[in-house]
Parts: structure tokens; C-alpha cells; sequence
């Protein structure tokens, strides 16, 4: 049995042991008396003049049964409450009715029967001004009531399109956020940034926590950079790996709602780890009712969207013309190949199982879950797995006690592949791009690949995606505990004490092997065969105490909440990469090399932290006031022991309604800070030993010295905001402007070679972000049978940098002759710069900007009877990406309309760096669904089945852009919080088509 089997095994038996003893236990343990169905005495037989009518009333989030929910014939008292799984029967008059149906947590609704109808189903929504949000460390507010801008996202948006990672499924659904991917690699590899740049040489992560544990969202180069070399030159860094970010590690399918902090005022509680934003992410928990079963099975398939095409040659003397007759008689036959086709063609057979039970036994509640997910790339050699169990517990000890316990064991196999970037010319496309069309690169009857004569390298991308592999395999085990006292409750007050344990816990290792058998091998480094083995443990651990003091006279004039609370949070990585060259008869083991070659890096950061909040809401709660300052620690500043504090302020006013079409409408305003503290090493002075010195080895300064005062980059916001809804929940309106500075930015500055060394870190250096957040939720469709719900989402950001006391910044690409990023005063903090010939001379200018213009997202469901239709549109406007694809495919004389417009473009290249610069707008089709519910009349004849639904989706099913690269969305960079859009040899993309069946017992 493989370890893979066994997990699967492991999973199904957890799950059919925690269901099998949730109704043994109601089975045997006594059962509360549970609120009874009104009493409707039924005569012996249905009157001449009533008719009798069944049907479902559901939760439109959740499609759940909604039990208790009262159905009442209009104009009457006549009625009945649902069962436990929502379902009903009713004695109704002949001819059409009206029914009312209310249920608490849920909007009322008017149904009518028409005559001929006997069976009905009803979906209810939520109530909005009932959604609670979190707005502290320990506490929350009824979104009617919110001061901040908070974007919500909940199950069934995250899920309705199957999405390998959170962050893929998030995307187009928030405003304020720029999400996109880095590469087209199965398994991840995505960027989220909120509210524009916040940060130069700090993290640009955003701060994921998940059920109260701060989780890891590192992303870990793979050491495929010692195979391409390309941190060779103007980049050093380790970030052109096609890297995952962690955070792909989750199951979207366990998550029950996702919060979006979005700006300092809302994220100030978590102080110098909140710059970039906050994602809240809580997971499933059980419901009340019996124990619930659900099981989802998908198959799906991946293929190649997009292809860059290289220079057509029709003839022999197009051949010669091009590399001249030596060329032309060994290798032309009249024959071209698709070589993109032959590398990317896969469309292999994708799968996810998901599984599920929940429910409560006495008081205990309790979620489970299992997933086995295999995506297969469209490449030979890559791919996607994941397979995740999870068990959430919550237990009522008494009435003043509550404990949850919650865990997450985690196992993904990521097949990479080898794109981007390199200085060798290995990866896929960096070859491609100087091999013409009719070279044969497949291999013989015999399975052997021919070397490629077009590369300096020899490298053959068939032959490379054939034989060397590329994997990161990744076992994480989240684990979080917390504990709820009571301690003290009356009539106008309470108080509790909550505490808290989070631990996640991630072992990344990373294997690559090139074998002797490929063609680049020996011209590479002389040495037969290459192993690479990367090991990296994380560790993430916080725990905290929070005391929650409520308020509320008589009388409702004030509500008042103080919280206080200390954490303590630590956060270690330990990377380990071994290098071996010369394999010896091609064995994989890094022992098996002629030449080894280790690095190590080790980081380590405590933080402790204390806060103080109080909210208030006042004037029959119409006014909203909320104050916290957090003051906060860090062994990663230059004083370990310094405090830094953070303070918030907002408020909010609810207006009573002032036209009958406005339900709500509210206005808001709020100021906060946060930070983001100096990353790991800043405060030392920098070693390396990797070096010699007259052939011994030798730990040398790097010219790096530490800096003694380093603090936390700060960042102050003002947010304005506007909130409405109207037409009795059929539409909403979210609008926020805000403007955040941020100072004290972390920046290298030159000092004096007489102190040993070159460059220090110091805090310096300001610049603003201002934009505008929309968000309209619009249903102009309600009717028994037609339902049509639309949602539009508007992003627009700006940028500037106001201050650089040491002067303009660069930040190196590839040479401002093919553009780079530079911070100017008084210039946008992401805008390109390259060399432009003007008047004879070279100067240096403005030539793009990576910052869209807009986003907007469109997302619109409609549902006719068991039948629904959801797609979301995602739209950017503007930005801009330096595609080097295209400058080496030019340069090669093999790009696809070289004779017609490539030739001019490396002319023109020579004196305007603008010309590799391209607009990256984009309207993609990012998801679309067509499900229908079976019907229950046909679930009736299976009573163990309570509901029944296929679904077919699509992702990324089209894209209309004027890019010609293979995709807008691309960074070589990886997560850079400021060199993103840079175009060189990625990961082609693909689009996905599933086909699943959910079905619920």
C-alpha cells in the first residue's frame, strides 16, 4: 500500500468512524425536547375545496434544509413549521395561494402556488444586517454595524467553480484586491495585494489567519536557481523559482466564510504583521440536527488556452535564407511541428474527492472532512496532488464553557516543471524561443531524443519534460485550540475569558533531477547528471489570553464591548540545500555526485504583543464608536525589546430611513496603523561561507552591515466609506475611498567603505496609496421561479512616492535597455523606466506602470426552478509588462511575424526600451457553472439521499486581451513586492473543464 493509499484509507475510515459513533450516540443518549411542528389537525381526508401541498424551504447559501421555519397560508393563521431537513405539507385552498415563509437568520419571503402546483421548494437568504463580522482579536459586530470597509466571501461563492488553491478562488471576487497568478504551474503560485504597494524591501504577504492560528504563507525557492544560474548578475535573489506560496496548501472546500481586512483601521489589532492586509478564514463547523453526509466527486481535464507560435517557414529557400544551405539540407523536409503542442499537449484525465460528515451529538459538535485531489499538468512530468483531512471539535463543558480543538493534516506533491528565467538556456521556453519550427524534436522509435543544434545549451524541451523532474512535496499538520469561559453574566453585563493555541507546522522538501541521458548536461558543467535536494521546516506557533467585558442596560442606549488581550507569536524557517554534480551510473542521491556543494538559511522572530479595545454603539444603536491601540515587540528590530504601538479609531452613523426604497444607510469613517516589521537579518551584520581564501575555507562580510535601529515600516489610513441597502435587500452598495501613507520605509542606503562595509538598511522614505472600492450586489429577478442575483466589484488604486532622503532607488530587472523599476519622488511607487534615445541622447524615462488602471469583477447567478447558471468576469484595465518572451524570441529571428513587424522591433529596440513594454489589460472568463438539482420527487425513491446536484464548470474558459504573450498575468519575480509583470520563459496557461455530482445523505 503506498502512502498515498493509506492516507485515502485513513480519511474514510475517520470519517465513517466519527458517523457511525455521532448516532450511536443519539441513538442511545436521551434527546432535549425539541420545538414540536405547530399543531395542525389533519381531518381524516383533504375537504373537497383544499388541496394538499409538500414541499423544501432551503438556505440559498448553503442549500441546506432550513428547519423550524414557519409556512403560512396569507391572510390566515393557518400553518405549519418545517422538520429538520426544511421539508413541509400543508392543506392549502384550490386555486392559486400565497405563502409566507420567515424563518429567524433569514429574510421573509412571499411565495405564490399556482393551482396546478403541488410541490414547492423555496430558498431563503441570510438576513444582511444579521452577518457578524470579526473586528478585533477577540470580538465582533453585526455588519450593520461595521465602521471599516470588510469584504465577506462566503462558501458558496469560494467554491462554485473548482479551484486548486484559496487564493485562485478568490480571484475577481473582492474589491480592493489585485490577484493574480505567476505562471500558468499546476499548484499555485499567486500574488494578492490590497490597497496597491506597501512596502519596498519588506514582506509583501499578506496575513493569513485560519480559526485564530497565524499561518505560514512563505514562499520557498526550490534551488532549481543553481540548475539555471539565474541569479547570476543584476538579481541575487532566489525569487525566479516559479515559487508556491503556501497558502495553495488549504482545502477551499473546508472553508465557511473568508473576511478581507483591507485597511489599517480594520487590521491596526494585528500591529507590524498587518501592512499588507488580513485574510480571516474560518473552516467549517457542525450544525445542529442530525448527522449530514456529504460526498462530491469531480473529474476534470486541463488544456493548453494559449500559444505563442514561432516564424513560419513554407520553403526550402525560406530556410536557406534564414540559416543557409548547410542548415537547410540537414535538417528541412518540408515538414513544421507545433513544438508548443508537443510540450504543452497533455489533457490527461484530473480528479477531487471530497467527503464530509457533520453534525452535533449532545454537546458536542463536531466537522470532518477528506480530500484527494490530482491535477495533471498539461506538461509531461507536472502536476498537482493534495489530499487533506479535517477534524473540528467543539465540546460544552457546563453552561459557562466551551473548547474547541481543530486540525488540518495536509499533503500536496507539486510537478513544477523548469520555466522562467535562466542563464544557461535549459528551461522550456528559453530553448523554444531559438528553435525554428521545423526541426524534429521528438524522439526515435527507440525513445531516444535528438540533442537541439539551435541552443547554445543542446537543451531539447521534449526531452526535458520527459526526463527531469522538478518536485515539491509538502506535509503540514494546522493545529488550533481554544477555550471560552463565562465567567460572569446578568441582565445588562457579562464577561469572558478566551484563550487561544495555534501551531502550523510544514516540512517543504524539494527534489530535482537532471539525468546524464539530457542533451544539456555535459555542456552545462562538464559533469554527467545533477541532483538538487532542498529541505525546509517551518514553524509557526502564537498563543494568547483576550478578556471580553460586555455591557447593555436597559433601555438599549449604549452596548458597550472592552476586550484586552496578550499574544505571543513565533515564527521559524530552516532551508537546507544540497547540490550534487557527476551522478555516478545516474543514482539520484545527492551522496551519489562528484561535487556537493550546501547552503543552509535559518531565520527565527518573536513578537509579543498587548492590545486594548472598546467598542461602543450608541443612540438606540445607530452610532458606532471603536477605539483600540496595540503595542507590540519583535526580536527582528533593531531593539528586540523597543514597544511600538499601533492605535485605531472609527465610527459610523446609521441613518434612520428617509425614503421608503432605503432599508439601510449607514456612513463611516476611520484611521489606523500598522506595520511591517524589518525582515529577518536586517538588524545583524550579513556573513558568508561560502568562499575561500588561498583554497581554505572562509566566512566573509557580504557588505551588508546590521542596523542597530531598524524599526517597523509604519503606514497611516484614512477611510472614508458609504454603505446603503434598498428595495428590502434586493440591492447593496458598498462605497470606500481611502488614502494610506506609509513612512519609514526599509531601504539599502551607501555608507562609507572606511566601516568595513557598503551598504545598511535604514528606515526611510515615504509614499502614499489613495484609491476607490465599490461594490453593488443587485437581485432585479425574485419570482417563484426565476431568480437573478448580480454583483459588480470596482478597484482603483494610486500610487507616489513623496520622499527619498538618499535619492532614486533602482531596482534591478534586467538593465533599464529592457526596463526596470525605479522609486523617483514624486513619481508612481510601480512605474517602469528605460533607456529612450531622444535628440541624440540616451535618457532615461518613464515608459510603463504595472498598476492597472481599474479591476472589476462581475459575478451573476441566475436560477430557474432546480436549474442555475453562474459566471464571473474579471477585468483589468491598463498595466502594464515588460515581455522579454517576445524580446528573446525576436532576438532569435523566430518569432511568428519576425519578417513583418520582429525585425523592426529589435531596430527600434536599440534606441527605446519602451518597445518590449505591453499594455496587460485583460477581460477573462474566470468561472462559469451550470448546475441542476435533482428533484425530490426522483430523491424520494432513495430516502437515505437528502439532496442531489451536477454540476459542469469551467475556469479561465476565455481571454480577450491584446497581449501577445501567452498570458497578462505572469511575474518572473514570483511574490516581489514591486518587480511583478516581468515576462521571461513562464509556465504556459491552461484552462480547466470539470464535470462533479454533490450529493448529500
Amino acid at each position: 500500500m503506498t502512502l498515498k493509499q493509506a492516507l485515502i484509507s485513513g480519511c474514510a475510515l475517520a470519517l465513517l468512524s466519527v458517523e457511525a459513533k455521532a448516532q450511536e450516540q443519539g441513538a442511545a443518549a436521551p434527546q432535549p425536547e425539541a420545538p414540536q411542528p405547530a399543531a395542525t389537525v389533519a381531518p381524516a381526508a383533504t375537504p373537497a375545496n383544499m388541496r394538499k401541498i409538500s414541499g423544501k424551504v432551503l438556505d440559498a447559501l448553503t442549500n441546506d434544509g432550513l428547519p423550524l421555519t414557519r409556512v403560512i397560508i396569507k391572510g390566515t393563521t393557518k400553518g405549519v413549521e418545517t422538520e429538520l431537513d426544511g421539508s413541509f405539507s400543508l392543506d392549502i385552498p384550490k386555486g392559486p395561494v400565497t405563502l409566507l415563509f420567515s424563518s429567524q437568520d433569514h429574510k421573509d419571503r412571499e411565495v405564490v402556488v399556482g393551482a396546478n402546483r403541488d410541490t414547492v421548494t423555496v430558498s431563503l437568504d441570510a438576513t444582511f444586517v444579521e452577518e457578524m463580522v470579526v473586528v478585533g482579536r477577540a470580538s465582533e459586530l453585526a455588519r450593520k454595524h461595521l465602521a471599516n470597509s470588510v469584504a465577506s466571501v462566503n462558501n458558496e461563492d469560494l467554491n462554485r467553480a473548482p479551484a486548486s488553491t484559496v487564493d485562485q478562488a478568490l480571484q475577481g471576487k473582492v474589491a480592493g484586491a489585485n490577484i493574480q497568478s505567476n505562471s500558468g504551474a499546476p499548484g499555485g503560485g499567486m500574488q494578492l495585494r490590497l490597497r496597491g504597494v506597501s512596502t519596498v524591501n519588506g514582506s509583501s504577504a499578506v496575513l493569513y489567519v485560519v480559526d485564530g492560528v497565524l499561518i505560514s504563507d512563505v514562499a520557498i525557492a526550490s534551488g532549481v536557481y543553481q540548475l539555471t544560474e539565474s541569479v547570476r548578475g543584476s538579481n541575487p535573489s532566489a525569487t525566479q523559482d516559479n515559487q508556491v506560496n503556501r497558502i495553495a496548501d488549504l482545502n477551499p472546500n473546508d472553508i465557511e466564510s473568508i473576511e478581507v481586512l483591507k485597511g489599517a483601521s480594520a487590521a491596526a489589532i494585528y500591529g507590524s504583521k498587518a501592512s499588507n492586509g488580513v485574510v480571516i478564514i474560518t473552516t467549517k463547523k457542525g450544525k445542529a440536527g442530525a448527522p449530514r453526509v456529504d460526498v462530491t466527486q469531480r473529474v476534470g481535464m486541463y488544456a493548453l488556452s494559449n500559444t505563442l507560435g514561432s516564424r513560419p517557414f513554407t520553403s526550402r529557400e525560406d530556410v536557406v535564407a534564414r540559416y543557409g544551405e548547410s542548415v537547410a539540407a540537414q535538417y528541412w523536409t518540408g515538414k513544421t511541428f507545433n513544438q508548443e503542442a508537443l510540450l504543452a499537449g497533455r489533457r490527461d484525465i484530473s480528479y477531487e474527492t471530497l467527503a464530509s460528515v457533520s453534525g452535533t451529538s449532545g454537546d458536542t459538535r463536531y466537522f470532518a472532512s477528506a480530500q484527494v485531489r490530482d491535477d495533471k499538468g498539461i506538461i509531461q512530468n507536472t502536476g498537482y496532488q493534495k489530499q487533506s483531512f479535517r477534524l473540528n471539535l467543539g465540546q460544552k463543558l457546563g453552561s459557562d464553557l466551551e473548547v474547541n480543538a481543530s486540525a488540518n493534516l495536509v499533503h500536496t506533491l507539486g510537478n513544477r516543471g523548469l520555466t522562467n528565467n535562466d542563464n544557461t538556456n535549459i528551461t522550456y521556453y528559453m530553448a523554444l524561443a531559438s528553435t525554428p519550427s521545423f526541426v524534429d524534436l521528438n524522439a526515435n522509435s527507440a525513445g531516444v531524443f535528438p540533442a537541439n543544434p539551435f541552443v547554445s545549451s543542446k537543451a531539447n524541451p521534449l526531452q526535458t519534460a520527459a526526463l527531469m523532474t522538478n518536485d515539491e512535496d509538502v506535509w503540514r499538520l494546522l493545529g488550533s485550540a481554544d477555550a471560552v469561559w463565562n465567567a460572569y453574566k446578568s441582565e445588562t453585563q457579562s464577561f469572558k475569558v478566551l484563550a487561544n493555541l495555534g501551531v502550523d507546522r510544514f516540512q517543504q522538501q524539494n527534489k530535482i533531477f537532471s539525468p546524464s541521458t539530457l542533451a544539456f548536461e555535459l555542456p552545462l558543467d562538464g559533469l554527467p547528471g545533477t541532483s538538487l535536494l532542498g529541505s525546509s521546516e517551518v514553524l509557526n506557533i502564537n498563543t494568547g489570553v483576550n478578556l471580553v467585558h460586555n455591557y447593555k442596560p436597559a433601555g438599549g442606549a449604549v452596548n458597550a464591548t472592552t476586550s484586552a488581550g496578550f499574544q505571543y507569536e513565533q515564527s521559524g524557517v530552516d532551508s537546507l540545500y544540497v547540490r550534487s554534480s557527476g551522478q555516478i551510473a545516474d543514482q539520484q542521491n545527492v551522496s551519489s555526485g562528484t561535487q556537493l556543494s550546501v547552503r543552509q538559511n535559518r531565520q527565527l522572530v518573536r513578537d509579543r504583543g498587548f492590545y486594548l479595545q472598546e467598542e461602543m454603539l450608541l443612540l438606540n444603536e445607530h452610532l458606532t464608536l471603536v477605539g483600540a491601540v496595540r503595542g507590540e515587540q519583535s526580536s527582528a528590530n533593531g531593539d528586540p525589546n523597543q514597544l511600538f504601538f499601533f492605535p485605531k479609531l472609527a465610527t459610523a452613523y446609521r441613518f434612520e430611513p428617509f425614503h421608503p426604497a432605503i432599508n439601510e444607510f449607514k456612513v463611516r469613517l476611520a484611521y489606523g496603523e500598522t506595520g511591517n516589521r524589518p525582515t529577518y537579518g536586517q538588524n545583524y551584520r550579513s556573513l558568508s561561507s561560502i568562499n575561500n581564501i588561498e583554497g581554505l575555507p572562509a566566512i566573509l562580510g557580504t557588505g551588508v552591515a546590521g542596523s542597530p535601529d531598524i524599526r517597523p515600516e509604519r503606514q497611516r489610513e484614512f477611510e472614508l466609506g458609504l454603505d446603503t441597502m434598498l428595495f428590502n435587500g434586493n440591492a447593496v452598495v458598498e462605497l470606500t475611498l481611502y488614502q494610506r501613507n506609509i513612512y519609514d520605509l526599509l531601504l539599502p542606503r551607501t555608507i562609507p567603505g572606511s566601516t568595513g562595509f557598503t551598504t545598511e538598511y535604514a528606515n526611510g522614505g515615504e509614499m502614499f496609496n489613495r484609491g476607490v472600492e465599490a461594490m453593488l450586489q443587485v437581485t432585479p429577478v425574485r419570482t417563484t421561479d426565476w431568480e437573478w442575483t448580480s454583483n459588480t466589484t470596482f478597484t482603483l488604486n494610486r500610487s507616489q512616492v513623496t520622499s527619498l532622503p538618499e535619492g532614486d532607488v533602482p531596482i534591478p530587472v534586467f538593465g533599464t535597455s529592457l526596463g526596470e523599476f525605479r522609486l523617483q519622488e514624486g513619481a508612481s511607487a510601480t512605474q517602469i523606466v528605460g533607456d529612450v534615445v531622444e535628440n541624440g541622447k540616451s535618457v532615461l524615462k518613464k515608459i510603463g506602470d504595472t498598476e492597472p488602471a481599474f479591476r472589476m469583477g462581475f459575478t451573476n447567478t441566475v436560477k430557474y426552478r432546480d436549474f442555475s447558471l453562474s459566471f464571473l468576469l474579471d477585468w483589468q484595465q491598463g498595466s502594464d509588462v515588460i515581455n522579454l518572451t517576445r524580446f528573446l524570441y525576436d532576438a532569435n529571428k523566430n518569432s511568428v511575424d519576425y519578417v513583418a513587424r520582429g525585425a523592426q522591433r529589435q531596430k527600434d529596440w536599440l534606441t527605446n526600451a519602451a518597445v518590449y513594454v505591453e499594455d496587460a489589460s485583460f477581460l477573462k472568463l474566470r468561472e462559469v457553472t451550470f448546475s441542476y438539482n435533482l428533484p425530490q420527487s426522483l430523491l424520494a425513491k432513495a430516502p437515505v439521499v437528502k439532496s442531489a446536484r451536477f454540476n459542469i464548470s469551467g475556469r479561465n474558459l476565455l481571454v480577450f486581451t491584446n497581449y501577445s504573450g501567452l498570458d497578462p498575468e505572469v511575474s518572473n519575480f514570483g511574490n516581489h513586492p514591486i518587480a511583478r509583470n516581468v515576462d521571461v520563459a513562464p509556465f504556459p496557461p491552461s484552462r480547466s473543464f470539470w464535470t462533479s455530482l454533490d450529493v448529500g445523505f
